[in-house]
């Protein structure tokens, strides 16, 4: 299949941060072919979903894609329960960043030690209706701040306009902060985004379009 280039102007291409969630090896496969083409020197966001925090489940484990022998750096999004679990396979898979929602467990502060102890950098995802409130006393522990701007685990949804006055106010307190957003990212509103004080966009359809990959 002969790839196309992207249509993100090349003045916003180095806010994008291409994702990850895939359903099989063709597929990751695929879409690493592409985003070595046209995003080789962009930093990687890969979503592993467990069915469990999210309905969806994804093909992705660390050891899958550390087969996949990626050259660019990455991070890894974790929309699972347990998050802590998972962080030593991912470094030895090579996330130099791990982001875990706060929604997943009752104890983020062990999560961000944990992910701390194992020499990576610690984010921390917030779902829509969760306030930033929640996290004041973990931000000196935090590297980034990832705010969803759609409901996690599934692609091609609607996205929320609100999060701009979110992400606006938070940032307004904590400029020093790495701000993530994922979830409905388009080259629209990137720039209300990136003016608000995002500083990474995360995007699947505005990286690879509306093309169709392989599920099997």
């Amino acid at each position: 299949m002969p790839s196309a280039r992207p249509m993100i102007p090349q003045t916003l291409k180095k806010y994008f941060s291409p994702a990850l969630l895939v359903y099989s090896k063709k597929e990751a496969e695929t879409k690493m072919a592409f985003v070595n083409e046209h995003f080789a020197k962009s930093h990687l966001h890969v979503d592993v979903a467990d069915g469990k925090f999210v309905p969806s489940s994804c093909w992705c484990t660390p050891a899958d894609f550390k087969n996949l022998h990626i050259k660019q750096s990455f991070e890894t999004h974790l929309m699972t329960l347990n998050p802590e679990r998972r962080v030593s396979a991912w470094k030895r898979a090579g996330a130099s960043r791990i982001v875990f929602h706060y929604e997943a467990t009752h104890n983020p502060l062990h999560v961000i030690d944990t992910i701390k102890k194992n020499n990576l950098e610690a984010g921390i995802a917030l779902n829509l209706e969760t306030s930033t409130k929640h996290i004041e006393l973990l931000l000196d522990r935090l590297d980034a701040i990832l705010f969803m701007a759609i409901v996690p685990g599934f692609t091609g949804q609607k996205y929320h306009p609100e999060i701009v006055k979110k992400i606006a106010a938070f940032h307004k307190k904590h400029s020093e902060k790495l701000i993530i957003v994922d979830g409905g990212v388009s080259v629209k509103n990137a720039s209300a985004l990136l003016g608000a004080g995002a500083r990474q966009l995360v995007s699947t359809s505005a990286v690879y379009g509306s093309r169709n990959y392989a599920r099997k």
